[in-house]
């Protein structure tokens, strides 16, 4: 836990606070976790929404992504293979 030694306790009162410390510090962890979680998902959600709207923008405007002919697939696979490891 931590690292840290569990102390020893001179009363039944002592340790239940000890223990009563240590599992709200390791819930207020938890619920930081998680606040950051659902932080960085809707960050991710918006990212995405934004990123999505720009690809339909650029599909809509006239640029477009031609997909390569077979015989430029067969050359960037011949390509690999020459020169992979």
């Amino acid at each position: 836990m931590d690292g840290e030694d569990i102390p020893d306790f001179s009363s039944l009162k002592e340790e239940t606070a000890y223990w009563k410390e240590l599992s709200l510090k390791y819930k207020q962890s938890f619920q930081e976790a998680r606040d950051e979680l659902v932080e960085f998902q809707e960050g991710s959600r918006e990212l995405e929404a934004e990123l999505e709207a720009q690809l339909v923008q650029a599909a809509c405007s006239g640029g477009y992504w031609a997909l390569p002919s077979p015989g430029t697939l067969r050359d960037i696979n011949t390509g690999y293979f020459l020169f992979s490891p």
